[in-house]
């Protein structure tokens, strides 16, 4: 009776090994990816803001911070102790209705924030860019103009988060 148990062991542990290879083979945690060029501190100020719409500069520029420092990536705010420089720019800010009460009231809208980046050496020359990247969030509407305003503003937060990661994955070209 224990000879067919060890046996019958024996073949569970090896399919239990097989089927953790399987499932382990070409997996990797999310982030970690390289900077372009061997990039390895970069320094970055506040963004350009385009827009009318006052602060959101200082919120995308810190979220971004915060994503590539929470993947294990180095910022620093003195220019010459890195090893290039990113700049950024809010190109636009684009609200629009989705959802309406009635014909003249809106009950809930879409903020879309549009960004452009560039990543630079220390002389200058461009080692990575792209423009246009963008992401939206919605948010509900009330009568009272301050609810709905701290409901964009919340909306701009949660969006701005989506946004450092997917500039972070495109930068790394981590898919």
């Amino acid at each position: 009776m224990m000879r067919y148990h060890w046996r019958n062991f024996g073949k569970i542990f090896g399919l239990f090994l097989s089927l953790v290879s399987l499932y382990a083979c070409g997996y990797r945690f999310a982030g970690g990816g390289e900077l372009p060029h061997g990039v390895r501190t970069v320094a970055v100020d506040i963004f350009q803001n385009r827009t009318a719409e006052t602060g959101v500069e200082g919120i995308v520029s810190n979220d971004i911070i915060v994503e590539f420092t929470r993947n294990g990536h180095t910022f620093t705010t003195q220019k010459e102790r890195a090893d290039a420089f990113l700049s950024g720019k809010i190109e636009s800010i684009r609200t629009r209705s989705i959802a309406r009460k009635s014909v003249h009231r809106a009950q809930e809208r879409r903020v879309t924030v549009v960004v452009s980046l560039k990543l630079s050496d220390a002389g200058g020359k461009v080692l990575w860019q792209s423009g246009n990247i963008s992401e939206n969030e919605a948010y509900e509407v009330f009568d009272d103009k301050a609810a709905t305003e701290l409901n964009k503003r919340n909306a701009i937060s949660v969006l701005s988060k989506r946004l450092s990661e997917k500039i972070y994955y495109q930068m790394t070209d981590v898919f």
